[in-house]
C-alpha cells in the first residue's frame, strides 16, 4: 500500500487539486526570500483586485482591534506583517476560489463556515494561551480540513456516498482511506507541507482530533494540536452541536490546561461566537444564532 506521500503526489498530478492563486504563490515566494521587503508584498497584492480586498477586510476587522482602520494594501502590509501577509494570501485566495463544487453531498458554504469558526477560535485561543502567534493560529485553524474539500474536489460522486453514509468523524475518515489510500486529516498535512508551511502545524491539522497518537510527540506541536483540538469543539458549539455534560466537563478541562482559569470559558466561548457572527458577514459567509455558553451547558 501506497505511503501518504506517494498518494498525495499521484493526486497531484491529477491537476484537480485546490491551489492557491498565482498572486498567492508568488508572496509565498517573496516572503520567504531574505531580499524582499513589505513594499514588494504590497506591490504584488495590489495586482490582484480579489486578493487586495479580502486583505483589507481582514486588516480593518473589529476583530483585530488595533487602531485606525487602513485604505491602501501598503498600510494593510506595516500593519500586519510580511509573515501575516503570506499566510493571508494562502488562505483568501483558497477560499475565494472554493466556494461552490460539484459534490452535491458537499456543503461548501458551511465548509467554510465552520473553517472560519475554528479560525476565530483559534486565533482567540492563542492570542490568551500566548504560546503561538495568534495569525499563525488563525491560517492553521482555517486550513485544517482542507483534506475534505480536496476529496469533494477530486472525488467528488465517490466522496458523496461516503458523506451521506452521515458517520461519525473516525469512521469517515477510515472510509475515506480504505476508499482512496488516504484520508482527509493526512490530506491536510501533506497540503500544508506542500504550501511551505511549518511542519509542526501540519502535524497538528492532521492529528488534533487523534491526541493519543504519538505522531505529536510532546513538543509545541502538540500544544498546537491541542489548542486546535479545543478550537473545533468551540466551533462545533458555534454549529449547533449540544452535546452531554461529560463534554462540556472535558472541554473546561482542557481549557483551563491550555488557557489557564483567568477568564471563564463561557466569557471566552461567548466572545469567539460573537466574533465569528460578525467574521460571517464581513466575508459573506452563513452563520446561526448561538444561545450563551452557559445557557448550552446547563440546558
Amino acid at each position: 500500500m501506497p505511503n501518504r506521500k506517494e498518494v498525495f503526489i499521484s493526486l497531484q498530478n491529477m491537476h484537480q487539486l485546490p491551489t492557491p492563486s498565482p498572486t498567492a504563490i508568488e508572496i509565498m515566494k517573496l516572503c520567504r526570500s531574505d531580499t524582499s521587503s513589505l513594499d514588494d508584498i504590497a506591490q504584488l497584492v495590489q495586482v490582484d483586485p480579489t486578493l487586495s480586498a479580502e486583505i483589507l477586510k481582514y486588516a480593518n476587522s473589529a476583530f483585530l482591534a488595533t487602531g485606525a482602520q487602513v485604505a491602501s494594501v501598503q498600510r494593510a502590509a506595516v500593519k500586519l506583517g510580511m509573515q501575516t501577509i503570506s499566510r493571508l494570501a494562502l488562505c483568501l485566495s483558497l477560499f475565494a476560489s472554493n466556494r461552490q463544487g460539484r459534490c452535491r453531498g458537499f456543503d461548501y458554504s458551511g465548509f467554510w463556515s465552520a473553517s472560519l469558526a475554528r479560525a476565530v477560535a483559534g486565533k482567540a485561543l492563542a492570542r490568551r494561551s500566548g504560546s503561538f502567534d495568534p495569525d499563525e493560529l488563525f491560517s492553521c485553524a482555517l486550513l485544517s480540513h482542507m483534506g475534505e474539500l480536496v476529496l469533494a474536489s477530486i472525488f467528488p460522486e465517490e466522496y458523496e456516498i461516503i458523506l451521506n453514509e452521515q458517520t461519525s468523524a473516525e469512521e469517515r475518515r477510515t472510509m475515506e482511506r480504505l476508499r482512496f489510500d488516504i484520508d482527509s486529516a493526512e490530506l491536510a498535512a501533506e497540503l500544508f507541507l506542500d504550501w511551505g508551511l511549518p511542519a509542526p502545524f501540519a502535524l497538528a491539522a492532521a492529528f488534533h482530533e487523534e491526541l493519543e497518537t504519538s505522531e505529536l510527540g510532546e513538543s509545541t506541536t502538540r500544544k498546537a494540536a491541542e489548542l486546535l483540538h479545543l478550537a473545533c469543539r468551540i466551533s462545533l458549539l458555534c454549529q449547533g452541536f449540544r452535546p452531554a455534560i461529560d463534554w462540556f466537563e472535558e472541554t473546561e478541562t482542557m481549557a483551563a490546561k491550555l488557557i489557564g482559569t483567568t477568564e471563564k470559558l463561557s466569557t471566552v466561548v461567548d466572545a469567539i461566537t460573537s466574533q465569528w457572527q460578525e467574521w460571517g458577514k464581513t466575508f459573506a459567509l452563513p452563520t446561526r444564532s448561538c444561545p450563551p455558553y452557559d445557557e448550552i451547558r446547563n440546558g
